[in-house]
């Protein structure tokens, strides 16, 4: 490497690295010569985007083909398209090594286009609806989230983890799946290897709950009611529990997502605590090398707020439903279209995220997951198994029926 690439900028520099500001590392090129490389040129990103852009539409449509026995629910594949494009890149970036010029537009898919996707998300949250569950609802829903993020930390310090992994597995089982992981990631600057292997456990853990909970509750005989709680707060992604819940019954799908709808509607305030908890114990870090003031407010990342503020219009109802009119094809009258804008911004919020996803696949290696070993999986899993059986437990103490 020539010696006018060794400035001084990166002097003194600590080694935390920024959310996909290194994935370049992951082909062999060093940090800094990826980093300061792309101040010299204006990398091209249209070639990496394309390629993300051609994953993304791959994997939404995958997930609109039936798969047994889902099909009498909403005739969608029981895999996110998140998790889908995660594969696709993973397999495709392994099989096929990628060209150079798309690392550029790969790059830009994960930094720019997730925070982006993470900020719309926050329209599909309605606090309000959360109150509709009653107070045992809400209270176990909390409790389940308390439960989760418990058994995580405590696994993570016994078994020795990467603190950053067991966070992401931790609000990935207490939240909201694949979905909380990837809005989490941003937050503690975590690897693209800890994303995606935080996903695909938790993906994997809730296919087998999602096939195993309906068989255990007919053998239980459990109550729809009962079974829709049970599967609301077992089950880690929402399509998973949508999926079992009308499996079982109507009643007990309708109350299935009511109950994981209070889940999601706690990946907000979750996220904003675990990015606060880290910009203190990053800015902690610094201090001990330096005594200048630390900005908090610049650790922290800008995206939360935009999920933060989009959530709150959401409840407020001031994100109205807009109607378009169309001239007919014939040129006679005219044609009226109906628009919700929180709908627009959660179909956006999931095609940014998938197209991101995609991305983290591409820049993934099986060698790089292949490193966080049998421990996560084994203490997420058990982590899983302890919910459920809590959970069952609490539904039995309290005869919900």
């Amino acid at each position: 490497m020539s010696e006018s690439y060794k400035t001084s900028e990166l002097v003194g520099q600590p080694k935390m690295y920024a959310w996909a500001e290194y994935l370049g590392c992951m082909e062999g090129v060093p940090f800094d010569v990826v980093t300061l490389t792309a101040t010299k040129t204006k990398p091209v990103v249209v070639w990496g985007m394309l390629l993300c852009l051609l994953l993304t539409a791959v994997a939404m449509l995958a997930n609109n083909l039936p798969v047994w026995p889902f099909t009498l629910v909403d005739g969608r594949h029981p895999l996110e398209p998140v998790m889908l494009s995660i594969l696709l890149g993973l397999i495709l970036s392994n099989v096929c090594p990628l060209p150079k010029w798309v690392l550029p537009g790969i790059k830009f898919s994960v930094k720019k286009l997730l925070p982006l996707g993470i900020i719309l998300l926050g329209a599909r949250l309605d606090f309000i609806a959360i109150m509709k569950l009653g107070g045992v609802g809400i209270a176990m829903s909390l409790f389940e989230i308390v439960l989760a993020l418990a058994l995580m930390w405590g696994f993570t310090r016994w078994l020795k983890l990467s603190g950053k992994l067991g966070t992401l597995l931790g609000i990935g089982t207490a939240i909201c799946g694949g979905t909380a992981i990837v809005a989490t990631a941003p937050v503690i600057e975590a690897e693209e290897g800890d994303v995606v292997f935080g996903v695909a456990t938790v993906t994997l853990l809730g296919l087998i709950g999602m096939f195993l909970l309906p068989v255990l509750g007919h053998a239980m005989a459990l109550t729809e009611q009962a079974f829709g709680i049970w599967a609301g707060l077992a089950i880690h992604q929402t399509p998973q529990v949508v999926a079992a819940g009308f499996a079982y019954g109507q009643q007990a799908g309708e109350t299935a997502t009511i109950i994981k709808m209070s889940r999601v509607c706690m990946l907000a305030p979750v996220v904003f605590l675990t990015g606060l908890i880290y910009a203190r114990s990053k800015a902690k870090q610094q201090e001990t090398t330096s005594h200048k003031h630390i900005n908090y407010f610049s650790l922290f990342p800008k995206f939360i707020f935009g999920f933060l503020a989009l959530a709150l219009l959401r409840t407020l109802g001031w994100l109205p439903d807009l109607t378009v009119h169309l001239p007919s094809a014939a040129g006679v009258g005219h044609v009226e279209r109906d628009f919700s804008l929180a709908s627009v911004a959660q179909i956006g919020a999931n095609f940014f995220i998938v197209m991101s996803m995609a991305g983290v696949g591409l820049e993934t290696k099986f060698s790089a997951m292949r490193q966080t070993g049998w421990r996560p999986f084994i203490a997420a899993a058990v982590s899983a198994l302890v919910i459920a059986s809590v959970v069952l437990g609490l539904i039995k103490l309290l005869q919900i029926s």
